[in-house]
């Protein structure tokens, strides 16, 4: 704009400076030529009007049609951003009636669908009683569109070729725009007119500019959801590991017991019965504190009968924080580290201390035991898998569970000084719901 500016006012001043020497021309000629100067002058002038005038008008155009193009570009991001949530659910009757409604809204066309490969997912606006959800594709343009994966400018009705004999369909051009993931056609976009005349130039940009968009969006967000199902099936197999060492000793610790108190050994099975459930349960990557934490004492009472009492669990925690969701299996894989690498290979008795409170939008989460500790040349060995593997959860396990969830800056932390002790915390964000 400023440069075309520039250029004007260059001309502007050009032809002043010409027409002023011009006219200090008329004193220096004799009065025979004065009339053909005279003329010379007011034709230049003339000339260089027209010039100018021309100048100015092409320009002005250019100027209008870049800023046109520019709004319609505007346009279809706009359109495109308010789409990209709805698409990470995939192409349904759902997502394409919110996607039809938000086109709509913002390109003000009198109707809006969009279709699969073979049928109709969403028709909002005039003529949608004549194309039901759910039913085939009924004009030959559409399938064309779909079939060639070129967008169809439909500038008559005639040219809709609809398979319906004798219908008074109200829409009488379309622009049909076809959406594709990987380069393969999924589906259309259609926006439709119901007066007669030619589809005016920007609304094709608009409709050709959002369908790319929306393209690109379709495949970010397959890629995303692959990514997701990726990252889903490894938590899957993360959460089923379980020590089959672990499921013996505590059978073990039964049978020890069956003979010598049966009562109690009867407690224990139900407490351990109660522990593989929770262990095994597929019902969500979340469960409550509270629920943990009785997970942690049903553990810890069979420890304590295998062990005779060589543990003591101290339980440092905000009572506001029972229904905080945490990742299941992620503090007591920590207690269990503790005991049997920590406090098991000490002479007498041991102690864990699980601490939960919260600090400012997180809530931190320590387990710190007065154990044997862990040798400064073992510290690289704390987060391979295997290492410190309890009921199979283990240390590494935890850690990486934690960062699929929340993102490497919520990761689990170690620090240990041999013969003194070790302590283990992580975090996890919190919000006013818990």
């Amino acid at each position: 704009m400023k440069y075309l500016k520039l250029n004007y006012e260059l001309i502007l001043i050009y032809i002043l400076v010409l027409h002023i020497a011009l006219f200090g021309g008329l004193f220096a000629i004799d009065s025979d030529h004065w009339n053909y100067y005279l003329i010379l002058m007011i034709s230049s002038f003339s000339i260089n009007s027209l010039i100018l005038y021309f100048y100015n008008f092409f320009h002005t155009k250019k100027v209008e049609r870049s800023i046109n193009e520019y709004a319609t570009l505007e346009d279809a991001i706009r359109i495109a951003d308010k789409a990209i949530p709805l698409f990470y659910q995939g192409l349904n009757e759902e997502t394409a009636y919110n996607i039809a409604t938000t086109v709509k809204s913002m390109t003000n066309a009198p109707s809006v669908a969009i279709t699969d490969k073979k049928k109709v997912l969403a028709f909002i606006g005039e003529g949608c009683e004549k194309h039901p959800v759910g039913y085939p594709i009924k004009t030959k343009a559409t399938l064309d569109a779909i079939e060639s994966g070129e967008i169809k400018i439909i500038r008559s009705k005639e040219e809709f070729n609809c398979t319906v004999n004798d219908c008074n369909c109200p829409l009488e051009s379309a622009i049909i725009v076809p959406l594709s993931n990987k380069n393969e056609v999924i589906g259309s976009l259609k926006i439709y007119e119901t007066s007669k005349g030619k589809i005016k130039e920007d609304k094709i940009r608009l409709a050709s500019g959002m369908g790319k968009l929306l393209n690109m969006q379709i495949e970010l967000a397959e890629l995303d959801r692959q990514k997701q199902l990726a990252t889903s099936a490894k938590l899957d197999a993360l959460q089923a590991q379980v020590n089959p060492h672990f499921l013996f000793n505590a059978l073990n610790t039964v049978n020890m017991y069956i003979t010598k108190d049966p009562k109690f050994a009867r407690k224990l099975v139900v407490k351990l019965s109660l522990l593989l459930r929770y262990m095994l349960k597929n019902t969500g990557r979340f469960i409550t504190l509270k629920e943990e934490i009785s997970h942690i004492e049903n553990y810890i009472a069979l420890e304590n009968a295998r062990f005779q009492d060589k543990i003591e669990v101290v339980y440092d925690i905000d009572n506001n924080l029972s229904k905080l969701k945490i990742p299941i299996l992620s503090i007591q894989p920590l207690v269990q580290n503790s005991i049997l690498h920590g406090l098991l290979p000490k002479d007498g008795k041991g102690k864990v201390t699980i601490s939960v409170h919260k600090v400012d939008d997180k809530v931190l989460i320590s387990i710190i035991d007065n154990g044997v500790g862990i040798k400064q040349n073992d510290m690289e060995k704390v987060f391979t898998a295997g290492y410190g593997k309890g009921c199979g959860v283990g240390v590494s396990n935890v850690n990486e569970r934690l960062k699929i969830l929340y993102g490497e800056a919520y990761g689990l932390e170690i620090r240990s000084r041999f013969k003194t002790g070790t302590k283990a915390y992580f975090s996890v964000p919190v919000n006013e719901e818990g």
